[in-house]
């Protein structure tokens, strides 16, 4: 079992830089080296220092590249709540942690009638995963404590909460095109939009 990544830390959503780097992937016709220089000439992640210009951009290249072409061109020309979605899912393929979450904790609560999803919830499902994955016995109190931040402001922010002090679940609406092109790439990632298990096999089957 792959060892969990939490480079997602250093920053939650961030959905005007991924859409703003993406834009300027494309102008510089998919040249991540030209991409990274037109970033930092046109402060791109609005930071004042290299050093955090270069940590945001790793941050939003690593997610990117999870994505395929039809989902890069849905972000790029989807409205802002496709924006969203697609944002999402690139954090999900980046970061199975945060995808692990969403799957087994907040998509369990929603079939459960539970509501909303609270900071208790997270600790659980942290404490429980330190079993699969020891590298999780390593990380101090300060930075689990930031994961759960950031695991938060992320689904505020993409909208599968209504706020972090709520934790009030909600349930995204997807077009037919952003349905067929995640079935076409996995039909898996639609657990993340809180999708059933039937509904998700007859989209498959639809799409096929």
């Amino acid at each position: 079992m792959c060892a969990y990544n939490i480079t997602f830390t250093a920053g939650a959503a961030m959905i005007n830089e991924t859409c703003a780097v993406a834009e300027a992937f494309l102008d510089c016709n998919k040249d991540w080296e030209k991409t990274w220089q037109k970033t930092l000439s046109e402060n791109l992640m609005a930071k004042d220092k290299l050093s955090s210009n270069r940590r945001y951009f790793a941050l939003v290249k690593q997610r990117l590249e999870m994505l395929t072409e039809d989902e890069l061109s849905a972000l790029l020309d989807g409205s802002a709540s496709i924006r969203r979605q697609m944002v999402l899912l690139a954090i999900c393929k980046a970061h199975p942690f945060i995808y692990d979450f969403l799957t087994e904790n907040v998509r369990d609560a929603f079939f459960m009638m539970r509501e909303k999803i609270s900071f208790a919830n997270f600790n659980e499902f942290y404490n429980e995963k330190k079993y699969d994955h020891p590298e999780l016995n390593d990380v101090t109190d300060v930075t689990v404590a930031k994961m759960r931040q950031v695991v938060f402001r992320i689904m505020e922010q993409t909208e599968l909460i209504e706020n972090v002090d709520s934790g009030l679940i909600r349930r995204p609406y997807l077009s037919e095109n952003v349905e067929r092109v995640i079935v076409k790439d996995d039909s898996k990632w639609l657990t993340i939009y809180l999708y059933s298990n039937n509904e998700i096999n007859s989209l498959r089957e639809l799409y096929a």
